[in-house]
């Protein structure tokens, strides 16, 4: 009975949402690791498809292409069972994508304060074509101005989890609880 539980609980694949460095390629890692299921991450697979780098695909052939992809892995992965996908910062802020994250997957919401990301983008923002060319002073107010347009979006995930700043590990144990948590609430 309890085997047959379980199995219900996490019938549904996860998608972690929210914004970029909040940490949901480390972070999902780990938890997939922990729940013994396979980890994706949509910006890998969009590189690996097209043998491209995210910058490159972004330079070639601009966001909306990029987002089209986006979709139709999550398309891909929607009846699989076992996985846990993270998505785009922007993912889940286009319609039909959403959509198909809200109809066939469980979403997570990663939610890391302004300060955190800041810190965190300000060392790698070379390899993020929304942020490549932005001195520290910019990259705050793009930060910020992203956060407030997605921010509505990132409400509407089935769960949110607010990270402070942590280490991976600890980040990596609350989302792990969380997750598992709210999965079991749902039968």
């Amino acid at each position: 009975f309890i085997k047959i539980k379980l199995q219900m609980i996490f019938s549904k694949p996860i998608v972690l949402v929210g914004m970029m460095g909040c940490g949901k390629s480390t972070i999902g890692k780990i938890v997939a690791e922990k729940l013994k299921w396979i980890f994706i991450d949509t910006d890998k697979e969009i590189e690996s498809i097209m043998k491209l780098s995210i910058k490159e695909i972004f330079d070639r052939f601009g966001e909306e292409f990029f987002r089209k992809k986006e979709y139709e892995i999550l398309k891909f992965y929607s009846k699989k069972k076992k996985v846990l996908i993270s998505s785009g910062g922007g993912a889940f802020c286009y319609n039909d994508t959403q959509k198909i994250i809200k109809n066939y997957f469980n979403s997570v919401w990663l939610d890391v304060s302004e300060e955190i990301i800041f810190q965190r983008l300000k060392k790698n923002k070379n390899k993020r074509p929304l942020l490549k060319t932005l001195d520290n002073k910019s990259l705050r107010k793009k930060i910020k101005s992203i956060m407030f347009e997605r921010k509505s979006c990132y409400k509407k995930a089935n769960l949110r989890i607010e990270l402070p700043e942590q280490n991976v590990n600890e980040s990596s144990n609350k989302t792990f609880l969380e997750i598992t948590n709210y999965q079991s609430k749902q039968i």
